[in-house]
């Protein structure tokens, strides 16, 4: 995998809603409820997918269901599914990988990269896609004003920085959103895929890759969700970009790179071990399921909302 392209939103000034403490809080307070698209609050998600349930419980797969994000393209282009649709491993190379499948009636590939478009911009947007767990959200470029783009352009190459809980861990995180042709998808009628290098706002680091697929079905879609923790990058950002940043720009120099890696190396290994897998799945199968069940009412009402 060749290194992740810095862009010009990765160097941008970091929100200020993100420096020092984090002024995010979950649930509605009575400005969200004021927003138009409060009728599509809850308080709960649905229930997870049934298949889902059988892929927790059964464990950590064994290692040779896993593969790198590298092997990405080829294994979700190819038809029908894979070995490991939904459940979580750990690659011989050290990778932990996290697959969940999740059907969507009624739901289009176009909804979701409208979804992408929509949502990043706005912490009340963000709270309907999971409203226990999502705490806010900012974005480093608000494209949402700017005329002409599409919804793919809104959200290829900026970067979303969310406070959510995967279970019971909080996270800060910074989702620095791809063109897929860079991991090697070509474009498909009917299918899109997101795909994202994902790190965290306090350091210039990137510890993993996600990709949601979007492809038809004869109900509507369905969501093949990968998440790869590694490999491990340092990035070129600048201070400006992290809420740590005299650390960030010594991670970011040639020193602090060398002297880091094996530390992050770690870090990553120590924090996602089989637990928050196996919360990171629950969590995806909760938020995509539950945001599927209104998608198609919400998308026909505010697709035209900036």
């Amino acid at each position: 995998m060749s290194p992740y392209q810095v862009t010009a939103a990765d160097r941008q000034a970091l929100p200020n809603a993100l420096r020092g403490r984090s002024h995010g809080h979950l649930g509605y307070d009575d400005a969200e409820r004021a927003r138009p698209f409060a009728h599509y609050f809850r308080s709960y998600t649905e229930p997870i997918q049934p298949h889902v349930h059988d892929g927790l419980l059964r464990g950590r797969a064994p290692a040779e269901l896993g593969y790198e994000v590298d092997d990405a393209p080829a294994r979700l282009t190819a038809s029908g599914y894979g070995s490991m649709e939904t459940g979580w491993t750990r690659t011989t190379k050290g990778t932990v990988l996290v697959s969940c499948l999740t059907d969507m009636p009624d739901v289009t590939a176009q909804m979701w990269d409208w979804w992408f478009g929509w949502h990043l911009v706005d912490s009340a947007r963000y709270k309907l896609w999971h409203p226990g767990a999502h705490q806010q959200a900012c974005v480093a470029d608000d494209r949402s004003g700017y005329a002409g783009l599409t919804d793919r352009e809104k959200y290829i190459g900026n970067v979303s920085f969310v406070d959510e809980y995967i279970g019971a861990k909080k996270l800060r995180l910074a989702i620095r959103f791809v063109d897929p042709a860079t991991l090697g998808f070509a474009d498909r009628p009917g299918t899109t895929h997101i795909c994202a290098r994902i790190g965290v706002t306090y350091l210039p680091v990137a510890a993993g890759w996600l990709v949601h697929q979007v492809r038809p079905t004869e109900r509507g879609s369905e969501m093949r969700s990968r998440f790869f923790m590694g490999p491990n990058e340092i990035l070129s950002l600048p201070g400006r970009a992290v809420s740590l940043p005299g650390a960030g720009a010594f991670l970011a120099s040639r020193v602090g790179r060398s002297m880091a890696r094996p530390v992050v190396d770690v870090a990553v290994r120590a924090n996602f071990g089989d637990r928050l897998a196996h919360d990171l799945l629950h969590h995806c199968a909760s938020e995509m399921n539950h945001l599927a069940g209104f998608l198609p009412a919400l998308y026909d009402e505010f697709q035209s909302m900036p």
